[in-house]
């Protein structure tokens, strides 16, 4: 069975990418962007050794007593970005969202990839976030 957690980490420790090794199928890589100062993927990888990996970052925006806004902004930006899903969970937080299938022979660089993209939409998103939100 292909360890898919231990070769994206093999992979970024040749790369110089640094992460935090969360527990046994989790993974945390935190970058910075233009409108975020921290914005952290955590990947989630199956715990059955499926090819099947879950990327999520929901240290985005809190909608408590705004949930109406929040939702409005969830579904404004779903429209916009077809990669990442936006979604309001059950605390009022903005959790965005990826799943994806991994091929063995390039696990590390799609999930480098994916972790990414969710990076790069999810600081794109932010302003229509912090619209809804202080609006």
């Amino acid at each position: 069975m292909a360890n898919y957690k231990s070769m994206f980490m093999r992979y970024m420790d040749v790369n110089g990418i640094k992460y935090v090794d969360r527990d046994e199928f989790v993974v945390k890589v935190t970058y910075s962007g233009d409108n975020l100062k921290s914005i952290p993927v955590f990947v989630f990888f199956d715990k059955d050794g499926d090819p099947m990996v879950q990327f999520k970052c929901w240290e985005i925006a809190n909608f408590k007593g705004k949930e109406g806004q929040g939702i409005f902004a969830c579904n404004e930006m779903n429209k916009e970005y077809r990669w990442v899903k936006f979604f309001l969970d059950e605390d009022a937080d903005i959790i965005a969202s990826v799943d994806a299938y991994i091929d063995y022979a390039s696990c590390g660089e799609e999930c480098m990839n994916l972790v990414r993209r969710v990076v790069n939409i999810t600081d794109e998103a932010y302003p229509t976030f912090a619209r809804a939100l202080w609006a």
